[in-house]
């Protein structure tokens, strides 16, 4: 008989165990479930806002595409972590100027490499010809989309060092405040306000005389 009850006994134990087990994995897929659903609220209410950054970042609406993506892409698999300490939009865009910043080097040097490789010389039967292109750039239809100011004021954007490139977008464009901008970019005030300063100070004397033919 005493047998029997520490049988029962046991028995009631691991069968309580194995309830607890099941109440935890029960909660953990609740917590889950709700961790998922925030994050598909995130990309809903900030990807087009990413893509626009990225795209104005990079110039390239291909290139965007697969940036914004990795970008949503590494925040699903830190969102667990994201204790709340920056504004969700701020870690966001933290996280697309290192992936943009990276991707830049990386089509610098592809760049690099297939512009040797095109400029070398072709050899037809033995003989060496040099490379002609077309440069399909300069089409009517072409120049017709975009507007003389908007391409040089994206090319006068391109050409500025990447620091001072993602200030002025941050601040300029995506419209964040200045303690935005440096939480984004991980910099201090005065850094922000220096790098807008220079950038700033650039894309006026490149556009300026744009400006003033405009006015006139």
């Amino acid at each position: 008989m005493e047998t029997a009850l520490v049988f029962t006994a046991g028995r009631a134990d691991v069968v309580a165990d194995e309830g607890s087990l099941r109440a935890h994995k029960a909660a953990a897929e609740t917590a889950q479930h709700a961790a998922e659903t925030r994050f598909d609220e995130v990309v809903q209410a900030h990807y087009q806002k990413v893509y626009n950054l990225v795209y104005r970042y990079l110039g390239d609406a291909e290139e965007a595409c697969d940036v914004t993506q990795d970008v949503f892409l590494r925040a699903h698999q830190s969102f667990q972590h994201f204790r709340g300490d920056a504004a969700i939009y701020t870690w966001l865009y933290r996280i697309a100027l290192n992936l943009c910043h990276n991707r830049l080097k990386q089509l610098h040097r592809r760049y690099r490499a297939e512009k040797h490789s095109l400029d070398a010389p072709l050899e037809v039967d033995g003989e060496q010809l040099q490379r002609e292109w077309a440069d399909w750039t300069r089409t009517p239809e072409t120049l017709a989309e975009r507007s003389e100011l908007t391409r040089i004021l994206r090319q006068a954007i391109n050409s500025l060092p990447a620091e001072h490139r993602a200030a002025v977008i941050l601040r300029d464009i995506e419209g964040l405040s200045y303690a935005e901008v440096a939480d984004a970019t991980g910099c201090s005030l005065e850094a922000i306000k220096s790098r807008l300063f220079r950038a700033r100070s650039q894309l006026q004397s490149v556009l300026e005389p744009y400006l003033t033919d405009t006015v006139a």
